[in-house]
């Protein structure tokens, strides 16, 4: 890990910063290994005063990343996509992700682009799978946005280190945060199953 920071500070600290972001953040949605919270830690410490726009950049390219693993499923699974499933160990969970999409594609996607879960196994899946597209983009647009955003101004707002803590932490977060949305979609109930009814 040492070294991958030091690769990230590299290129982060380039007059190329913003591509490798994008690139990366394309890439992390469909094979790339590293979650691109932490280069874009690494870009934030560079240029802390630009982090709308490298939100903005992260979200975009993970967006389009989406996209394409969802054809990469679609399309060629069992050439491209299987062999990326293999390779990281995730067998059983792409499996346990196509139950979850028997119940709802919007739930499922959106958990997956917020939290600590492998965003790329979802993607690979919903192509396979070939769920709606339409709750697919509109969760991992909600999804991602909401998490390189919050990353994005923890950094700027109380420096690099605060935002490595909440993603150290991020499972905790999460859970907490699962709680208050549960508490609240018991409170609202019906509205709920309105838009599960209209996304699902």
């Amino acid at each position: 890990m040492r070294r991958t920071w030091e690769w990230f500070q590299r290129r982060a600290t380039s007059a190329y910063a913003e591509r490798w972001l994008a690139a990366l953040s394309f890439a992390e949605s469909s094979f790339f290994p590293i979650p691109v919270d932490v280069f874009l830690i690494a870009v934030l410490a560079a240029g802390a005063g630009r982090w709308m726009r490298h939100a903005l950049i992260t979200t975009v390219a993970s967006i389009l990343g989406a996209v394409f693993g969802y054809a990469i499923g679609f399309f060629v699974f069992e050439p491209i996509a299987q062999p990326i499933i293999e390779f990281y160990h995730l067998s059983e969970q792409f499996a346990h992700v196509g139950e979850l999409y028997t119940n709802s594609t919007f739930w499922a996607v959106l958990a997956a682009a917020f939290t600590p879960i492998p965003f790329k196994v979802f993607v690979l899946a919903g192509g396979f799978f070939a769920v709606p597209i339409v709750p697919f983009l509109l969760a991992s647009v909600i999804g991602r946005g909401v998490r390189f955003y919050l990353v994005s101004w923890l950094s700027h707002r109380y420096g690099p280190r605060a935002a490595e803590l909440f993603l150290s932490h991020f499972n905790k977060i999460t859970l907490a945060l699962v709680a208050l949305v549960a508490a609240w979609v018991i409170a609202h109930y019906d509205l709920v199953q309105r838009v599960v009814e209209l996304f699902g």
